[in-house]
């Protein structure tokens, strides 16, 4: 992974090694390159400013509740605009997905984590429903074992976060991304790995139109105005 900001070791250098930290994976938001089966019913640019909108959402609410230790696993590169501004705004760090499938690139987000935390919470954006006391409930569960794992299942048979206390790889060897079955081939292989699980009630992510018509109204309509007026405006 290339690095956008300061080595590792001197952003590690600044304080003790944390316990978790959060990877939160993202794609620059160019228009027929981001949340394309939404873009079918809104198009492509509306579709890539909603996620801009989701994206930086869950950077400043990341932020908020795991202050300095979040993390910006970006795609294609990190020279994005967005991604540059989010840096700034948030003091996230920003480094470069490897090239690979979602598999290879979420072990590869895994390992990163490592460097940082013993804990390690891998997320996308496309969830912005993130109140409540779910990252705690993740710390918890990981730091109880030296082999814990958390998963936040969506409706759709995937999940839109992972939390592993270490990093076996072999779980992002399975599943056929995109599919149901994503979250029973993560939970089977968990289970032949010996992994303690703990897991959240599952959420929508934010797929297609009807998805972001069943959102809380007063949260699309935070993210709408954002999405309608990127960067005048943070969500601090």
């Amino acid at each position: 992974m290339s690095v956008a900001n300061p080595p590792i070791s001197k952003w590690a250098s600044t304080g003790p090694r944390d316990d978790c930290v959060v990877v939160i994976f993202a794609k620059a938001p160019i228009p027929g390159r981001c949340k394309t089966r939404l873009a079918k019913s809104v198009g492509n640019r509306r579709a890539a400013h909603i996620y801009r909108a989701m994206l930086e959402h869950a950077v400043a609410t990341m932020s908020a509740q795991a202050p300095g230790r979040v993390i910006l696993a970006c795609a294609p590169d990190t020279r994005h605009p967005l991604f540059v501004r989010l840096a700034r705004r948030y003091r996230v760090q920003r480094y470069r997905q490897v090239r690979g499938d979602l598999g290879t690139r979420m072990a590869a987000g895994i390992h990163l984590g490592r460097r940082h935390a013993r804990h390690v919470v891998l997320m996308g954006s496309d969830q912005p429903t993130l109140d409540g006391d779910w990252f705690r409930q993740a710390r918890r569960a990981l730091g109880q074992h030296d082999r814990g794992a958390w998963l936040a299942p969506t409706i759709d048979g995937g999940y839109w976060a992972i939390g592993l206390s270490h990093a076996p790889t072999r779980i992002f060897r399975g599943p056929c991304w995109s599919t149901p079955r994503v979250i029973s081939t993560t939970r089977t292989a968990m289970n032949r790995l010996g992994l303690a699980r703990a897991e959240l009630s599952a959420r929508n992510d934010i797929d297609e139109l009807r998805d972001w018509q069943c959102l809380d109204r007063e949260l699309r309509r935070c993210l709408s105005r954002h999405a309608t007026m990127p960067g005048h405006a943070g969500f601090d």
